[in-house]
């Protein structure tokens, strides 16, 4: 079983990959926004928009915190696996309920 990179994307979602036990998103973060949540879609990546700034980890920290509230799934379910120090992150969220979580980023995700 291939995990990770292996899963295939949604269709149509260039930014989700679901397997068994995670959803692994595709994210460019946008620290020091003004309001804090996803701003839609770009260059086949979910943007999403953070008050802080990147010093510290504040922003990822913030990122994570955002998801976990959003998705309700506890925060150690998040990981950014690729992409700490930059603003085109991989989170990956181990989850038993990826349809769960996948219907719930897809709502989030369309704009307001």
């Amino acid at each position: 079983m291939s995990h990770g990179g292996g899963a295939p994307p949604v269709s149509g979602v260039p930014w989700m990959r679901i397997a068994v036990d995670e959803v692994i998103i595709e994210i460019t973060a946008r620290p020091g926004a003004s309001r804090r949540g996803v701003i839609g879609e770009s260059g086949g990546r979910l943007v999403v928009a953070v008050n802080s700034r990147p010093e510290k980890g504040k922003a990822n920290d913030e990122l994570i915190d955002y998801l976990a509230r959003e998705l309700r799934s506890p925060r150690s379910a998040l990981l950014i696996v690729h992409g700490e120090t930059s603003r085109r992150k991989t989170i990956r969220i181990v989850t038993h309920e990826p349809a769960r979580i996948t219907s719930r980023l897809l709502q989030i995700s369309k704009p307001k």
